[in-house]
């Protein structure tokens, strides 16, 4: 595995030489293979295991400065207080990506924590990040897990882990918030032209490089926050310092998929105002865009920056009525808002669970509709809105070529709190199947596994209300 080491060579400024340190007797429980492969990494080779164990020092590998706003109040110094970037490297295809550590101890920017992470968080993120990957949704990858021994103390005792991810790159909008607020503004010019460099190049070669690439920043955000959307994905801390400039989702940590519809769902019990509530991700989201362009404010006019916010919305909203025609088969737009908010409110007040009734929704090939009826309180309300809705789709088109294309935009499976939970649970006695078989699913959410029916299902009633806090 070769790794190369330019982010750590912007300086001290940017970073602090960390190492990994070690968990008590940790061993390698799970490996994405199909990523490693794509990565060009040899994750059988013992080399290769020492250097994500920390068995084997890196000389370059580094912690990252970064500030943040986070729930809406601007903290100026945070950084990778358990995280290491190991390094970069270049997959066979020629794109680059990080290797970086969660849990790997102490850093300087711990901030009197103990910089470990704890396997249930682990698995949620393993798990997480690869269901976002096989929703189509850019996102940061699990790579490999470790787990341990070592007792790591959260609201109880829990095990430590040593989780092993990659993105396309872990600069946030937080890095450019730490030099502006701080005034260092040769290290904030410094950033902007590697960032433009690394991750930009077709903006350094036009007439106004920054506007260019806030401009790329600005519409990846809208597409990624329209997916969120689209699939019923809450982040659940989109704090300033987990946004990524390329428009991955990072960072997971109290996230959920929604289940029974509910528009105001706030699924992290930490965030007591519901900041971070459903539905008002789009907002925070352009909120946050409005922090990282006040840090290029002695670059660019303010006219200049709201040109480039001005983006933000209708990329958003354009990204998300085509997600949504596709999932209800629709071939004109403009039928989409009236059938959309009828049917929001109708899933609303019957508390029908999202993933499950427009997979429903994919199977329909003409106008029978008792499956969805049965899941209706209201079937008279929900009678009408089938009937409506089926006019719309019924344009002439082959009916059951729409529904089939409609099953590859209505996945079968997702990430419910109750699997998860279980796999976790299995985990902590050594017992890695289930979350194996969870894997199996999730990779490839929108295909029927027939064998695996029973990871499709509602939640028991136990696991509704299962509660999630950033503890992790």
């Amino acid at each position: 595995m070769k790794l190369s080491h330019r982010f750590a060579q912007l300086g001290p400024e940017f970073s602090t030489h960390t190492q990994i340190h070690p968990l008590k007797e940790q061993r390698l429980v799970e490996v994405n293979k199909d990523l490693a492969e794509n990565l060009g990494i040899d994750i059988e080779d013992i080399e290769v295991q020492n250097i994500l164990s920390g068995a084997t020092h890196l000389t370059h590998s580094v912690s990252m400065n970064y500030a943040g706003h986070q729930f809406g109040g601007f903290t100026p110094q945070l950084g990778d207080g358990r995280g290491i970037l190991l390094g970069e490297i270049k997959a066979p295809d020629g794109t680059l990506h990080d290797i970086h550590v969660k849990g790997a101890g102490v850093t300087p920017y711990s901030r009197r924590g103990d910089g470990r992470a704890v396997l249930r968080s682990c698995i949620r993120e393993y798990l997480a990040s690869e269901a976002m990957n096989g929703l189509g949704i850019a996102t940061s990858r699990a790579l490999a897990l470790f787990d341990s021994c070592e007792a790591v103390y959260r609201e109880q005792l829990e095990s430590g882990a040593l989780f092993i991810r990659t993105a396309r790159t872990h600069i946030r909008f937080g890095h450019f918030e730490y030099f502006y607020a701080h005034k260092k503004y040769d290290e904030l010019q410094q950033l902007i032209n590697y960032t433009l460099e690394t991750y930009f190049p077709k903006a350094v070669t036009s007439e106004q490089p920054i506007v260019e690439m806030l401009k790329d920043i600005v519409i990846r955000t809208a597409k990624m926050i329209a997916q969120w959307q689209s699939v019923g994905f809450q982040h659940g801390v989109m704090n300033t310092d987990n946004f990524s400039i390329l428009g991955e989702t990072i960072d997971y940590g109290p996230f959920g998929f929604m289940e029974d519809f509910d528009d105001h769902w706030v699924c992290n019990h930490s965030d007591h105002e519901g900041r971070y509530a459903f539905d008002r991700q789009p907002g925070i989201g352009l909120w946050n865009l409005n922090c990282l362009m006040r840090c290029f404010s002695r670059h660019l006019e303010r006219e200049q920056l709201v040109d480039v916010l001005k983006h933000y919305e209708p990329t958003l909203q354009s990204h998300y009525d085509d997600l949504m025609c596709a999932k209800l088969g629709l071939s004109n737009k403009d039928q989409l808002e009236p059938l959309l908010s009828s049917l929001f409110q109708l899933l609303r007040k019957e508390r029908l669970d999202y993933t499950i009734f427009f997979r429903l929704l994919s199977h329909l090939e003409q106008p029978v509709f008792d499956t969805i009826l049965d899941k209706a309180a209201d079937c008279e309300a929900m009678q009408q809105w089938l009937a409506s809705y089926w006019a719309a789709r019924s344009d002439g088109r082959d009916q059951t070529y729409v529904a089939e294309t409609m099953r590859t935009h209505n996945p079968k499976y997702i990430l419910r709190k109750y699997l998860a939970h279980e796999a976790i649970e299995a985990a902590k006695t050594g017992n890695y199947l289930p979350l194996q078989r969870l894997l199996t699913v999730l990779k490839q959410p929108f295909d029927e596994h027939s064998e695996s029916e029973a990871l499709a299902m509602q939640a028991p009633r136990w696991g509704r209300h299962l509660a999630v806090s950033c503890s992790s």
